[in-house]
Order: structure tokens, then sequence, then C-alpha cells
């Protein structure tokens, strides 16, 4: 019998009863390999990933536990959840669209904000509405627009904490699980006076440094 010939692992999505509220089929993102034998070709399924798929720590140490011959270029990977076909493609968007439209994206994958603001790590202070409540009168955004240029540079510069949700937000809808939860369990807790000054310093910190890496958004990949 001939050896097994194996592919490199891909996405693979297929539809599904959805047994919650909502339509009656949904999709959802397997991770899957193409394998030949004498038999002929098949899809050999590897993990499966659900409707809201991330590329996390967990699921990388179980896909290694498993198969542990098996090479995954995850961050490929990572980059074809975010290219999901029924979600906007985040990373073709420019930081101010993505903070005018965190309502819309949250929407779009069946969040609602205190999903999303769950999903980013705050358990306390509702951030996430007060940030919306402003971007969502044209006046603010406006106001922001003249005084900074644009709506993330005038957040980071007067509110770094608006930026940095922005950024963590960014993370999440990209699919970069592991990072979102290094950044979850880096930012300082606290609520007195020097814990304020520690956060806002951590803040600017990382969003100077994510403003070094961000490259502009790539329009024709989206």
């Amino acid at each position: 019998m001939p050896p097994l010939t194996k592919s490199t692992a891909y996405i693979k999505w297929f539809e599904e009863e959805n047994p919650g509220a909502g339509p009656a089929r949904v999709r959802a993102a397997w991770l899957v390999r193409d394998v030949r034998d004498a038999f002929g070709e098949r899809v050999q399924v590897l993990a499966y990933l659900g409707q809201r798929p991330a590329v996390t720590e967990y699921l990388k140490e179980e896909v290694a536990a498993l198969y542990p011959d098996l090479e995954i270029d995850w961050e490929r990977i990572r980059q074809t959840l975010a290219g999901h076909p029924d979600f906007t493609h985040v990373q073709s968007l420019t930081d101010d669209e993505l903070l005018l439209r965190l309502r819309a994206l949250a929407h779009e994958r069946g969040l609602s904000l205190m999903d999303l603001s769950l999903r980013l790590g705050y358990r306390h202070r509702q951030i996430l509405p007060e940030l919306t409540a402003l971007v969502e009168d044209a006046g603010n955004v406006a106001r922001f627009e003249r005084t900074s240029g644009s709506v993330f540079d005038y957040m980071a510069q007067q509110h770094p904490e608006y930026a940095y949700l922005v950024y963590k937000a960014r993370l999440f809808f990209e699919a970069d699980e592991s990072k979102l939860q290094d950044e979850i369990a880096a930012e300082p807790g606290g609520f007195d006076d020097l814990a304020w000054r520690t956060k806002r310093r951590f803040w600017r910190r990382r969003l100077d440094d994510y403003r070094r890496r961000r490259r502009p958004p790539s329009v024709d990949e989206a």
C-alpha cells in the first residue's frame, strides 16, 4: 500500500444546525487537512473551531498533542479566520473605521456590547458603552477630527484608555486571541490615584508600540 500523504492544515467552513435563537443554520469553522492513501483523497478533521473561531494557546497545544508530526502555520490560520466570509474584514479597516463601527462589528458576530466588553477583559467599568456613546454623536466625531486629525488620535492623546480598548478590539476581531490575553493579563489593576497614573503610562506605552507596528490597511486584501 502506498504511504499516506498529508497536506498542510487549513480552515474549512461547514453549515450546521443552530441550537439557539436566530437562523436555522449557521457556519462553523473546522481545522482540516487533505490526506491521500490507496483509497483516494479525503478530508481529515483535526479540530472543531465553532461559529466564532480563534487561534488560542489551548487550541495549539491540543493539536500539537494529537498530531505531533503536523507543522501548522498558525499565523496563516489566524489571518484566514480574520477573513471569515460573513464578517467584515477588520484588517482592512483603519483605526478610526474600527472605532466607529465597534457596535456593528460586535452585532455582526452575535455579540452585545456587554459581551464584547467581557471578551476584552472589562469586568467593572463600562468603558465600551462610554466610548460608543461618545462616537455615536456626529458632533463629537467632528470635534475630535478637527482637534487631532482623527478620532483615534484624539483618544490616544486625551483618553488613552479608550484608544487601548480599540487596540484590544482589533486583536479580538482579527482573531489574535493569544496576544489579546497577553494584553489583558498585563494591564495594571487598581482604582486609586497612583493606580490611575500607572495605567495611563501603561496605555500610552502600549499605544506607542502599537502605532509603530501598525501598517496601513491593505484595501486589496478586503
